[in-house]
């Protein structure tokens, strides 16, 4: 018994049998029959502790799971929910290499649906055209998913539709930071980021000096005291399939969550249908919201792809069936918790709450563990020392380190960044 009939594709055989009636005329009798073939699921990201997730949900419901990853280390690669794993070149540094690979894939192993988790997405999203017609590329184009994960468009995207946007200004030299109009505390960040990282509180009436990247200028924004809370959604055309909201409890420095859970909040689900309705989007969309003491809702930021919102899926949600259709919207249930056990160990005791903190890590499951599929926690200690070896290597941060070869600043820093590949070749 299979368990859900959209993880098969089926496919007619025809059977030739050659008879002989009684007097010896030969004759041709066609038979038919119906076999059921799993479909194939490309993720790429395989590092991503929530393409785990997905990659689990899908092989519970009978799926062939199939992971591209810049690495041959990451999270899923002993992961028994995955039947092959494939090394791609790094979409930031050989956008056309990474490109290739994954359309070779597609081709060689026939695969039905890719998925990208990460920042991946921009470069894929420039090739879509170049995969096979009979795969399924859950992608918006280049244009859309640019003006989202920028800082600075989002926000002119979300004032210009009618929501509440927070005071922003584009700033590209240290003259045009010193003229910024905004009370302090403010907020700078880069147009392209990820996972809170380079931002800064300014708290002091005399602007900081800083080193602005001209290809990735900063957004001077006002700061709101209220409430963080995270989204992730899946939608198509318009149309929410799946949906969850989480507040930001124990996090990195007040911005990356280190536990979820799953909660009701009516004015953000309203808001994100509201948001992928009018935009008619496809695809896996996140936002970081906060809300003010009065009530009133601000969408700080977008993330047009996976994020942890992933980990409150479980089996039986069925998540696989959101990612083909909106037919229903899946939640998760709520009050369903997850944690990133080591993120807690290395950061989470840092809030000051320590017995909140332990009761949280005692109760909460970790979003790696499962008795079901136990080497991708068991290889953690092993993945740990080579993340600090290329930490050392790069010069950068575990949380910078983890995403560096997949980072995408814009496609000014994309074309430079293909410059030492082009000499390589």
């Amino acid at each position: 018994m299979r368990p859900t009939d959209v993880s098969y594709k089926k496919v007619n055989i025809f059977l030739n049998f050659w008879h002989y009636e009684k007097f010896g005329f030969p004759y041709i009798e066609i038979l038919s029959c119906e076999v059921v073939i799993s479909k194939k699921i490309l993720l790429t990201g395989g590092r991503s502790l929530f393409t785990l997730d997905v990659a689990r949900r899908f092989h519970e419901r009978g799926y062939e799971v199939f992971i591209a990853e810049t690495s041959p280390y990451h999270v899923c690669r002993h992961s028994n929910a995955v039947k092959q794993n494939f090394v791609v070149p790094s979409p930031r540094f050989n956008s056309e290499g990474f490109l290739a690979a994954l359309v070779a894939i597609c081709k060689n192993e026939k695969i039905d649906l890719v998925i990208p988790t990460f920042e991946e997405i921009f470069c894929l999203s420039q090739g879509l055209n170049r995969f096979p017609k009979s795969c399924t590329i859950l992608c918006e184009n280049y244009k859309v998913l640019d003006l989202l994960h920028n800082k600075w468009l989002f926000n002119k995207k979300i004032h210009a539709l009618g929501f509440k946007a927070p005071l922003s200004y584009l700033v590209h030299s240290q003259e045009e930071l010193e003229k910024v109009p905004l009370n302090v505390p403010y907020i700078l960040k880069p147009s392209y980021s990820r996972a809170a990282l380079k931002i800064q509180k300014v708290t002091s009436s005399k602007p900081p000096r800083v080193k602005i990247n001209p290809r990735n200028p900063l957004v001077a924004q006002e700061y709101l005291h209220g409430k963080k809370y995270c989204s992730y959604s899946i939608a198509h055309h318009g149309k929410l399939s799946a949906h969850t909201v989480y507040p930001v409890d124990f996090s990195i420095e007040g911005n990356s969550c280190l536990n979820f859970e799953a909660i009701a909040h009516l004015p953000i689900e309203n808001w994100v249908k509201t948001f992928v309705e009018k935009e008619s989007f496809t695809g896996q969309i996140a936002f970081d919201f906060i809300e003010l003491p009065s009530g009133d809702l601000y969408a700080i930021e977008c993330n047009p792809r996976g994020t942890s919102g992933l980990h409150l899926f479980q089996t039986k949600d069925n998540l696989p069936k959101a990612f083909f259709g909106p037919e229903t919207c899946i939640t998760p249930t709520l009050g369903y918790s997850k944690q990133l056990a080591w993120g807690m160990l290395l950061y989470g005791w840092k809030t000051g709450q320590i017995l909140q903190f332990v009761r949280k890590f005692i109760k909460v499951r970790d979003v790696i563990f499962s008795t079901k599929d136990l080497k991708p926690f068991l290889f953690q200690p092993l993945l740990f020392v080579v993340y600090i070896f290329r930490s050392f290597k790069l010069r950068e941060r575990l949380p910078a380190m983890f995403t560096f070869d997949i980072d995408w600043n814009g496609q000014a820093s994309a074309d430079l960044d293909q410059a030492p590949c082009k000499e390589l070749n």
